[in-house]
């Protein structure tokens, strides 16, 4: 029973890591394509700037704790946060689906270590 319980905590602990990849490359490309239109364009960039664009249902908090791969957010969350960046939820899983165990390891090494 106890294998079970730490192999669904393992498999949710990758979904977690995934979700925060695929919105951090989310964000990325925002603001690729934000450097690319100069400034007279407004692309949601930042955290900030996603909490502007949800109309004021996310705090920065909350933003921050779905890019840091440390805590499980809501799926609520995750749509607000994707909508907000001028993405669809296709979009998003494309960018998941995409993603490799060695894309997880990576983060887990270099990315939650930091945090």
């Amino acid at each position: 029973m106890y294998l079970i319980a730490y192999m669904i905590k393992e498999s949710e602990k990758i979904i977690i890591v995934k979700t925060a990849i695929t919105l951090r490359k989310m964000l990325s490309n925002n603001k690729n394509s934000s450097a690319k239109a100069g400034s007279s364009l407004e692309i949601v960039n930042s955290y900030d700037k996603i909490v502007a664009n949800s109309n004021s249902q996310l705090t920065k908090a909350t933003v921050n704790s779905a890019f840091s791969g440390k805590k499980r957010s809501t799926m609520a969350t995750i749509v607000l946060i994707v909508e907000s960046m001028g993405y669809t939820m296709t979009s998003f899983a494309e960018i998941y689906d995409k993603l490799s165990e060695s894309d997880v390891s990576r983060f887990e090494d270099e990315i939650l270590q930091r945090i």
